[in-house]
């Protein structure tokens, strides 16, 4: 078995080509399509490189990416084999997030995403956020309060690279230095500054899940627990910690409103209950307005600039206070939102 050494340097080697991108501090996401071309993110922006990355460099990355996630949970990692689940691969390398599908799933050939996370120094914090407009002061302030200061747990949720993490970070730079925070991910992502944390990171390929990870920490003595997404399994343990005093815990989620978080998050929670354990929809939605306190929406939305090209922009669109349920819906107690 290779070490994680030795894929990081195979990982490397294949992706030589695209190397000056992966070192440009600011890019944060690196996209290579199906036909090998590579398309580069940057201050917002995305643009086609002229660099064309060979099917065999695409396959090698992917292979030894597949690889590494093994060799980090303590496991051989798994082999590619097209046509089946093994096809496709997403796990975090380093400070690297990596997605990737073996050719066949698309006939084109193998594909790549690769998600750069800031060095710790370089995230940006509440004050920068406000600068960049994503949110108000007013309301940095008050996110604050409510979930570092009133000790709410919140979910953090929008679609796919809408600033959920970047915003988390931020406010979680406000943590007191007194208390002792369990931190669950299965990349690194999250970058705390309190001195007394454990940051415990997932191999689901050797059986060490998000879902273990949260049973292990319900038994160790945590103020609040960070867990860096919720997606299926764990959800049910979760939602079980938050229930027993680990007020002002964070967790993040895709959706597409504040809304839809609470209904996604219901989907994860029935589908995650354990084995003969039924719960009526009406018992679930009052659980979780009972244990998810605030939600925070995050969005994205592009602008054509002057220049003729497309611009993102990341916005705090949604705030709401969880204040119940009635007649099946989520009783939303909105602080802001965004016209």
């Amino acid at each position: 078995m290779l070490s994680p050494v030795r894929l990081q340097e195979v990982i490397s080697k294949s992706l030589a080509p695209i190397q000056a991108i992966m070192e440009d501090r600011a890019v944060t996401e690196i996209m290579v399509t199906a036909d090998g071309r590579v398309w580069v993110e940057k201050h917002g922006r995305i643009e086609r490189s002229s660099i064309v990355l060979p099917e065999v460099d695409r396959q090698l990355a992917l292979a030894a990416v597949a690889k590494h996630a093994g060799a980090e949970g303590g496991s051989h990692g798994r082999d590619l084999r097209s046509g089946t689940a093994d096809a496709v691969v997403s796990t975090g390398v380093g400070g690297l997030r990596f997605a990737g599908a073996l050719k066949g799933v698309d006939a084109r050939g193998t594909t790549l995403a690769i998600r750069k996370h800031l060095e710790p120094e370089d995230r940006p914090t509440l004050n920068q956020l406000v600068e960049w407009q994503m949110l108000s002061e007013e309301l940095a302030e008050k996110l604050v309060d409510l979930i570092i200061h009133q000790r709410l747990n919140c979910v953090f949720a929008g679609p796919t690279s809408g600033g959920k993490t970047t915003l988390a970070n931020a406010i979680l730079m406000h943590l007191p230095a007194n208390e002792r925070i369990g931190l669950i991910e299965d990349a690194r992502e999250r970058a705390l500054k309190v001195e007394h944390k454990n940051c415990y990171l997932a191999a689901p390929q050797s059986g060490l899940t998000a879902k273990v990870l949260v049973q292990h920490a319900m038994r160790e003595r945590y103020d609040r627990l960070i867990l860096s997404e919720t997606r299926g399994d764990d959800t049910y343990d979760l939602l079980r910690a938050l229930s027993s005093g680990h007020n002002g815990s964070v967790t993040t989620l895709h959706a597409s409103s504040a809304a839809g978080a609470l209904s996604t998050l219901e989907l994860l929670f029935q589908m995650s209950l354990p084995e003969g354990v039924q719960m009526s929809p009406q018992s679930a939605q009052r659980y979780i307005a009972a244990c998810i306190n605030l939600v925070v929406f995050c969005s994205r939305s592009y602008v054509r600039q002057d220049d003729g090209t497309d611009k993102s922009y990341r916005r705090v669109s949604e705030t709401a206070i969880v204040k119940g349920v009635s007649n099946g819906e989520y009783n939303l107690e909105h602080v802001h939102v965004e016209i």
